[in-house]
């Protein structure tokens, strides 16, 4: 018996280090591909301040926003163009076979034939001098300048947080390929010491199939893993266009952000006063009053100042056989246009606008509502965050000093490079853990700040301090 357990622990000794030259090469050489990869991501990555320009010059969503601004001041220059003199021209050129004959009894035996040109130019002014409908519109259109200039505030910003949310996704999901390669090492260190142990004896097929189970299912997660990342990169570069590497990485010196001393209610009242989707719908609702007033105008009179001046000349008379003739006219009046009946359609247009000014107010409201829980769940998540980053932080602390003492404990002979393998491993996922709780409060203030109508461009363009290129 005592010979049995000398054996069992001189095998056990032996499958500590029967890998061990073998793994220290594979080890360096994956270092070095690392580095390599390193090296030649900070030679091509894509920094975030290039991600924000090039998101805004061909993101469809953006630029739709940016085209109906457009629309919209193109849109008020119409209106303004309803009050300013409307002036037309008009020109004819008519050629004329005439024939006719004399009333006589018997009739005369021929029938004179004339063929002549008749030409006429004409040149019209109107200019109103009361229409309240178009007063009104002028107005209006103005509105929707001004709510087309929200919803294009409130679509960068709705891009700014798109694009944050796609690149931390995507450097979390690098993270976590990083972590699962590290369990697929360790689960293959562990698979080949139980086969080792199987071979001689020391362990059972049940041990050695639980070690092929879980190395299965490591690489199984590492593939996961993998494809999650190649999928959040794709998501990326329908924001930016092709992107060739994951995002760098988040610098561990920066100081965490913290919530700070605004209470949630402080946050909601600027959300209420600066959200930009709301404003926006703040001047629908005003657009949607004056667009009553101007259906209700359509009632009223309108007075304009017409004015035109005419040329017409004519190769023949008015009757045959007389002479040609030029003539030249010139007009100037006043003209008022009294609606009295239009079979109710214009009471209908009132009717119309009447339920798309409630259309409005009920969007208002919803606005104000979505903006209130888009700031509620960007503070909740910061302040959860913010605590999952601090717990994460000591267990991340509490992981690398283990790794360090079993790097220390390798040296002396005491553990093998299994135990340095887990406590990489165990490393790995405790630094994605703290870096995922740091990227979603990173994530979460720029979006409480969204909420309000606080985010700018420059405030992504700041994180790029944040990051390691």
């Amino acid at each position: 018996m005592q010979q049995r357990q000398k054996r069992q622990v001189s095998n056990s000794r032996s499958m500590r280090t029967v890998h061990t030259p073998s793994l220290r090469h594979r080890l360096g050489q994956v270092c070095l591909t690392l580095a390599l990869v390193v090296l030649a991501q900070a030679a091509t990555a894509l920094t975030l301040k290039e991600a924000v320009e090039l998101a805004m010059s061909n993101d469809p969503t953006f630029l739709a926003a940016q085209a109906n601004l457009n629309v919209s001041r193109e849109r008020a220059e119409q209106a303004v163009a309803g009050l300013f003199p409307q002036i037309t021209a008009s020109a004819s050129t008519t050629s004329n076979r005439r024939k006719y004959a004399l009333q006589s009894n018997p009739p005369p035996s021929n029938t004179p034939t004339e063929r002549y040109n008749s030409n006429s130019a004409q040149l019209n002014l109107t200019q109103p001098l009361w229409r309240h409908n178009s007063i009104i519109a002028m107005t209006q259109a103005d509105l929707a300048v001004s709510q087309a200039d929200f919803q294009l505030i409130a679509a960068a910003q709705d891009l700014l947080i798109r694009l944050s949310q796609s690149w931390f996704d995507t450097m979390q999901a690098r993270d976590s390929v990083i972590a699962a390669k590290a369990q697929v090492n360790a689960a293959q260190q562990q698979l080949q010491l139980s086969q080792s142990g199987h071979d001689k004896g020391v362990l059972s097929l049940t041990e050695l199939e639980d070690a092929r189970a879980k190395h299965e299912q490591a690489v199984a997660e590492h593939a996961m893993a993998q494809s999650d990342l190649e999928i959040k990169l794709a998501t990326l570069e329908q924001i930016v266009g092709t992107v060739t590497h994951a995002p760098p990485i988040l610098s561990n010196q920066i100081a965490s952000s913290v919530v700070g001393d605004v209470s949630l209610e402080q946050w909601l009242k600027q959300a209420e006063e600066g959200n930009p989707s709301l404003l926006a719908a703040q001047r629908a609702v005003d657009a949607a009053n004056e667009e009553i007033r101007k259906q209700q105008a359509g009632h009223e009179p309108t007075l304009d100042l017409v004015a035109s001046y005419g040329n017409t000349a004519q190769a023949a008379g008015i009757s045959g056989g007389q002479l040609g003739f030029e003539s030249r006219q010139s007009t100037i009046g006043l003209q008022l246009n009294m609606p009295l009946y239009a079979g109710g359609g214009q009471s209908a247009k009132v009717r119309e606008a009447l339920a798309l000014r409630d259309k409005a107010a009920q969007e208002l409201e919803a606005a104000r509502r979505n903006a209130r829980l888009t700031a509620k769940q960007a503070w909740f998540t910061w302040r959860a965050s913010a605590v999952r980053e601090a717990s994460s932080k000591q267990s991340m602390q509490s992981a690398g000093l283990a790794l360090s003492g079993a790097q220390s404990a390798r040296l002396r002979g005491v553990k093998a490079d299994l135990d340095v393998l887990q406590a990489e491993q165990q490393h790995a996922i405790a630094l994605r853990d703290w870096r995922k709780a740091r990227y979603d409060a990173i994530v979460s203030q720029l979006k409480l700040k969204a909420a309000c109508g606080q985010l700018a461009k420059e405030e992504l363009v700041e994180l790029d301090r944040s990051l390691s290129y």
